[in-house]
C-alpha cells in the first residue's frame, strides 16, 4: 500500500512502467516542459521513450548530444545527424556539423557531404580525406572551372589526369594538358636522354681511330654542341655527374688526339704547299718550254729566220729559270735541260733545219703526185713509183729537226695512206688470186703425194688459171712453185701411161674374184661397185686398141657385179615411196592440228600430246630420197614451226602466270602472318595445278623454285608455331599466377570500389585461351560479390526509407524524384502492394484488379517497370496527407 501510495504523488513522467510514462510524455509541452523533456531524452533508462522524447522535441542540437552518449540510439541519432548535415539542414548548428565531419561521419556520409559541398576549400579538404579516386573524378568533371583549378592537386596524386581531361575547362584543362605531357616527357626522356648520351659517347670515342684532322675537328665540335644541347635534367642527379665524368674523361682524350692530328695536319698542308708551288713552277716552265718548242717549230714550217734571235734570247732566259729554281730542286729538271739543249741545238741549225725541211716538202710533194693505178696493167709501175718516192721523203724525214719530225712523219704516212686506200680493191683482187693459186699448189701438191694422179691434173689447171690471173711481181712469189709443179706432172704423166696397163689387167681380175663371190650384201657391193669404178678412172684415158678392149670388159664385168644390188635398191625404192606417203600423211595431220588451234576451248594438254606424237611419227617415218626429203620436211618444218610456236607462246604465257605464283610464293618468306601466308600459299597450289604445261625446261625449273619457297614458308611455320606454343605455356604458367593474385584479391576486397577495379583489370587482361573458364570464373565470383554488396547496400537504403516514413520525417534525397507515370498515388500504391505480394484493402479490391491487368498489358507490351521506379514516382506523386493516412501500407510494402 506504501508503494502504492508512493506512486499516486510520483510524476507520471518518473512512473517506473514504461506505458505510463510514454502517455506522460504525450501530455509534456514542447515549450513549457522543454527543460523535462531534455532531461527524459538524455537520462529515461528506457531506449523507448527516450526515442519517443527525442522525436517529439526533434531538436538535432539533443539529437546530437543523444550520438555521443546513448549508444542505444547511437545509430538512429546518427541517422538524423547525417540527414541534417546531407540535407544541409538549417537547424544543425555549424560547430555541431563540422564536429561530426571532422570527427565522426562515415565515409559515405562524407562523400555524399562532399557532392553537394558548395565551399570550395571545404569541398577539396573533405575530397582529400576520402581519397575515393571515383569521387574525386566525379566531383571534378561535375564542378566548374573554379573547383577543377582547386582540384587539380588531388587529380595528380589519384593519376587521374586522363581520366578527366575531356571534362577539364579552361586553365585547369590547359593545367592537365601540361601536366600529362610532363608525364609523358618524364616516362620517355630518360630512355631518350640516356640513348643519346650513349650516341654521343660512343661516336665521340670513335673519334678517336679517324685520323683526318679536319673530318675529326668538325664532328668533333658538331658533337660537343649535341652533348650541350642534351636534356639531362631529365636523368636523375647521380646519373647526371657519371655522365659528366665519363664525358669529359672522353672529351680531354679527344683533345689530345686532336692536337696530334693538328700538329701532323699543319706539317701536311706546309708539304701540300710545297708541292703545289713546285707543281705551279713546273707548269709554268713547261707553258713556257711548250711555246718556245712551238714557235721553233712554226719558224721550221714557215722557213722563218726572222723569229730567230728572239727565240735565242727567251731559251736564255728560260734556261737561266731552269737553273736557278725557286721551289723545285735542279735535279728534277732534268728532262726541261734536256729539251732545252735540243731547242738550243734545232735554233742554232735553223738555217740547216729549215733547208731541210724544205727537201722534205719537195720530196712530200713527188709523192702526192704519182698517180692511182686504175687497171692491173698499170699497178706495178705505179706502186713501184710510189715506193721509190716514199723512200725519198722518208730519207729526208730522217733530216728534219724533232720538233717537225712528229707532224711530218704523220703527213707522209696520210699521203702514202691515200694511195694504198685507192689501190686496194686492185690489190685484194691479186691477194685473192694469188692465195687460191698458193692453196691450188698446195693441193697439187698433196694429190701428188697421194698417188691421184689424175685428179691432181685437174687441179693444175685451175692453178694455172689463177696464175695467168697475177700481175708481174706478184708472179714472181709463184714462179719457184709453178716450175716445180709442172716438172713434176710432166714426170708423172709419162711413168702413168707406163703403169697404168698392168693395173688395168689388175683391176679385171679382181673383178673376176669378186663375181665368183656367192653370198653378197647389197651395199658393201655397192661401194666396192663405186671405188672400182674410180680406182679404173684414176688409170687415165684409154688410147690403144688393147686399152679399149680393157675397158670393154671392165664395163660389162662391172654390169654384173652390180646386178644383184639392183633388186636391194629397187626394193629400197618402194619403201622410201611408202616412207614418202607416210611423210606425208604425218604433213596433213600437222596441217590439220595447226587449222585447230584457231578454235576456242582448245585442251593444250591434247594438243601437246599429238604435237609430240606427230613429231616422232615424223622421226619414224623412214628414209626417201634427200631431195624428196629437202622438199618434204621444209613444209614440214613450216607448219611444225607453226605449232611449235603456238604451243611456244601458251607455254610462255603459263610460265608467265608461274613466274607470278613463284615471286608471290617467294614474297611470304617475308609475311609477319604466316597462318595467312599459308593460306595464301594453298591458294596458289591450287592456281598452279589449273595452269597448263610452262615447257619442259621452265616448268622443272618453275615447279622446283615454287615448291622450295612453299617448304620454306611451311618449315618458318611449323617453327613458328612450336615457338608459339611454348611461349604460350610459359605465358600461361605467368598468366595462372597472375589469376591466383586476382583471386586472393577478390577474397580480401571489401568495397565496390576494391571490387570494380578487380573486374576492370580482369576485364582488360587478356588471357590464353586455356584460361578463359578460370578468368570468367573469377568474373562471376566479382560479380556475386558485388551483387551482395549492392543488395546490402539496397536494404540500406531501403531502412532508411521505413525509418523517414515511420517517423513521419524527411524522405531520403536517394528516393527523392518526379513521377514518371501517368498514374495517381492510389493506383501507385496498388501497384506497389501486387509488386510486393502485399494484400490491399477490401474496398480497393476491384481498383486493385484493374491495375494489376494494366500491369499485365504494359509487360506483354515492353513496358514495366521497377519496385524502386514506382516508389520514387510515389513518394513524389503523395503528399503529406497520404503519406500519413498510407503509412501502415507503405511500411508494409518497404518491410516485405
Amino acid at each position: 500500500m506504501k508503494i502504492i501510495f508512493k506512486h499516486l504523488f510520483t510524476p507520471k513522467w518518473k512512473h517506473p512502467k514504461v506505458d505510463v510514462r510514454s502517455q506522460a510524455v504525450d501530455k509534456l509541452d514542447l515549450s513549457k516542459d522543454a527543460t523535462l523533456l531534455h532531461t527524459l531524452a538524455l537520462e529515461d533508462e528506457s531506449a523507448q521513450i527516450r526515442k519517443k522524447v527525442l522525436t517529439k522535441v526533434n531538436d538535432l542540437g539533443l539529437w546530437w548530444k543523444v550520438y555521443k552518449q546513448d549508444s542505444e540510439l547511437k545509430e538512429l541519432a546518427e541517422q538524423k545527424i547525417s540527414s541534417a548535415v546531407i540535407n544541409q539542414d538549417t537547424a544543425l548548428q555549424s560547430n555541431i556539423r563540422e564536429e561530426y565531419i571532422e570527427r565522426y561521419a562515415p565515409a559515405k556520409t562524407l562523400e555524399k557531404v562532399a557532392l553537394i559541398e558548395t565551399d570550395l576549400a571545404n569541398k577539396v579538404k573533405l575530397l582529400k580525406r576520402l581519397a575515393n579516386a571515383t569521387l574525386i573524378e566525379k566531383s571534378f568533371k561535375d564542378g566548374d572551372e573554379a573547383l577543377q583549378i582547386a582540384m587539380l592537386e588531388l587529380i595528380t596524386q589519384h593519376s587521374l589526369e586522363k581520366s578527366v581531361l575531356k571534362a577539364a575547362k579552361g586553365e585547369a584543362l590547359t593545367s592537365l594538358t601540361g601536366s600529362l605531357e610532363q608525364q609523358r616527357l618524364a616516362k620517355e626522356m630518360p630512355t631518350q636522354v640516356a640513348e643519346q648520351t650513349r650516341v654521343v659517347l660512343a661516336k665521340l670515342n670513335a673519334l678517336r681511330d679517324k685520323q683526318n684532322y679536319e673530318t675529326v675537328n668538325a664532328q668533333a665540335q658538331q658533337l660537343f654542341a649535341q652533348w650541350q644541347s642534351i636534356e639531362l635534367k631529365w636523368l636523375d642527379a647521380e646519373t647526371v655527374t657519371a655522365l659528366d665524368a665519363k664525358y669529359q674523361q672522353v672529351a680531354d682524350k679527344l683533345n689530345r688526339h686532336l692536337n696530334e692530328l693538328q700538329v701532323k695536319h699543319q706539317a701536311q698542308q706546309a708539304e701540300l704547299m710545297q708541292k703545289q708551288n713546285e707543281a705551279l713552277e713546273v707548269a709554268e716552265l713547261t707553258a713556257e718550254l711548250e711555246a718556245i718548242e712551238k714557235s721553233v717549230e712554226i719558224a721550221c714550217k714557215t722557213l722563218d729566220l726572222a723569229s730567230h734571235d728572239a727565240l735565242v734570247k727567251r731559251s736564255e732566259v728560260l734556261k737561266g729559270k731552269v737553273s736557278a729554281p725557286q721551289y723545285v730542286t735542279v735535279e728534277a729538271l732534268g728532262e726541261f735541260t734536256r729539251k732545252l739543249q735540243n731547242i738550243e741545238r734545232d735554233l742554232a741549225d735553223l738555217p740547216t733545219l729549215i733547208a731541210a725541211s724544205e727537201t722534205f716538202n719537195n720530196a712530200l710533194a713527188e709523192l702526192k703526185v704519182v698517180e692511182v693505178p686504175t687497171s692491173l696493167e698499170a699497178l706495178d709501175t705505179q706502186v713501184q713509183a710510189q715506193k721509190d718516192s716514199y723512200v725519198t721523203a722518208r730519207k729526208a724525214l730522217d733530216s728534219l729537226p724533232k720538233v717537225l719530225h712528229k707532224s711530218a712523219k704523220a703527213e707522209l704516212s696520210d699521203v702514202s695512206h691515200a694511195f694504198m686506200t685507192a689501190i686496194e680493191p686492185l690489190k685484194n683482187e691479186q691477194e685473192k688470186a694469188l692465195k687460191l693459186a698458193k692453196k691450188k699448189a698446195r693441193d697439187v701438191q698433196r694429190l701428188i703425194d697421194q698417188g691421184r694422179f689424175n685428179v691432181a691434173f685437174g687441179v693444175f689447171n685451175g692453178f694455172i688459171e689463177q696464175f695467168e690471173l697475177l700481175t708481174p711481181s706478184y708472179k714472181k712469189q709463184l714462179e719457184n712453185q709453178h716450175e716445180s709443179l709442172s716438172q713434176a706432172l710432166k714426170n708423172l704423166k709419162d711413168w702413168q701411161k707406163y703403169a697404168a696397163t698392168p693395173k688395168r689387167e689388175e683391176l679385171l681380175a679382181e673383178l673376176d674374184i669378186k663375181l665368183a663371190e656367192e653370198s653378197v650384201d647389197p651395199v658393201k657391193r655397192a661401194e666396192e661397185v663405186k671405188l672400182l669404178r674410180t680406182r679404173w678412172n684414176e688409170l687415165g684415158h684409154v688410147e690403144t686398141e688393147q686399152e679399149k678392149a680393157q675397158a670393154a670388159q671392165f664395163d660389162e664385168k662391172i654390169e654384173l657385179l652390180f646386178v644383184p644390188c639392183r633388186a636391194y635398191f629397187a626394193e629400197q625404192e618402194v619403201q622410201r615411196e611408202q616412207a614418202k606417203i607416210a611423210r606425208g600423211a604425218v604433213i596433213e595431220e600437222v596441217k590439220v592440228l595447226l587449222s585447230s588451234l584457231d578454235n576456242e576451248g582448245i585442251d593444250w594438254r591434247e594438243v601437246e600430246a599429238q604435237f609430240n606424237r606427230l613429231a616422232k611419227a615424223w622421226k619414224n617415218a623412214g628414209n626417201v630420197d634427200a631431195k624428196v626429203y629437202q622438199k618434204l620436211n621444209s613444209i614440214y618444218r613450216e607448219h611444225h614451226q607453226a605449232v611449235y610456236e603456238k604451243l611456244k607462246a601458251f607455254h610462255q604465257a603459263n610460265a608467265v602466270e608461274k613466274t607470278k605464283l613463284v615471286e608471290t610464293a617467294q614474297q611470304q618468306l617475308e609475311a609477319e602472318d604466316l597462318a595467312a601466308a599459308c593460306d595464301l600459299l594453298k591458294s596458289l597450289q591450287k592456281q598452279w595445278q589449273q595452269i597448263g604445261f610452262a615447257g619442259a625446261k621452265q616448268e622443272h625449273t618453275l615447279w622446283k623454285a615454287f615448291r622450295a619457297h612453299n617448304d620454306a614458308v611451311f618449315e618458318k611455320r611449323s617453327a613458328q608455331y612450336a615457338e608459339q606454343k611454348a611461349q604460350e605455356k610459359s605465358q600461361e604458367a605467368e598468366q595462372r599466377q597472375l589469376l591466383a593474385e586476382f583471386d586472393n584479391k577478390v577474397i580480401e576486397a571489401v568495397t565496390q570500389n576494391e571490387l570494380a577495379v578487380i573486374r576492370d583489370e580482369l576485364n582488360t587482361f587478356i588471357v590464353v585461351p586455356g584460361l578463359k573458364q578460370e578468368k570468367n570464373r573469377l568474373l562471376s565470383q566479382v560479380k556475386s560479390k558485388l551483387d551482395d554488396l549492392f543488395s546490402s547496400q539496397r536494404r540500406e537504403k531501403f531502412n532508411e526509407l521505413v525509418e523517414a516514413v515511420d517517423t513521419d520525417g524527411d524522405i531520403p534525397s536517394s528516393w527523392q524524384g518526379s513521377n514518371k507515370t501517368s498514374l495517381n498515388a492510389a493506383q501507385l500504391l496498388l501497384r506497389l502492394e501486387i509488386l510486393t505480394n502485399q494484400s490491399s484493402p477490401e474496398a480497393l479490391q476491384s481498383e486493385r484488379m484493374s491495375e494489376q491487368v494494366a500491369m499485365l498489358d504494359a509487360k506483354l507490351q515492353g513496358e514495366e517497370s521497377s519496385l524502386e521506379t514506382y516508389l520514387i514516382s510515389y513518394l513524389a506523386e503523395a503528399d503529406k496527407a497520404d503519406l500519413v493516412t498510407s503509412k501502415d501500407r507503405l511500411l508494409a510494402v518497404l518491410n516485405a
